[in-house]
């Protein structure tokens, strides 16, 4: 079964997730911040990729790695 999407991204602070744009992965890493309405988030920053805001509204979509 495959991982869905988190709804809430609040959840998702000092989580490891995967970010996806239509149906590909863009992005994984930890999650650094959250916006208060949880429509935005952060991934910090690692080796050469640099810490990057992903929003809701653009299509993005967040899922979190089995801890």
């Amino acid at each position: 079964m495959e991982a869905q999407p988190s709804q809430n991204w609040n959840d998702l602070i000092d989580r490891h997730v995967e970010i996806r744009k239509n149906g590909r992965v863009v992005r994984t890493g930890r999650v650094e911040a959250v916006t208060h309405a949880a429509d935005a988030l952060w991934l910090e920053g690692h080796g050469s990729d640099l810490r990057s805001i992903f929003e809701k509204a653009e299509g993005y979509s967040a899922i979190p790695f089995c801890d």
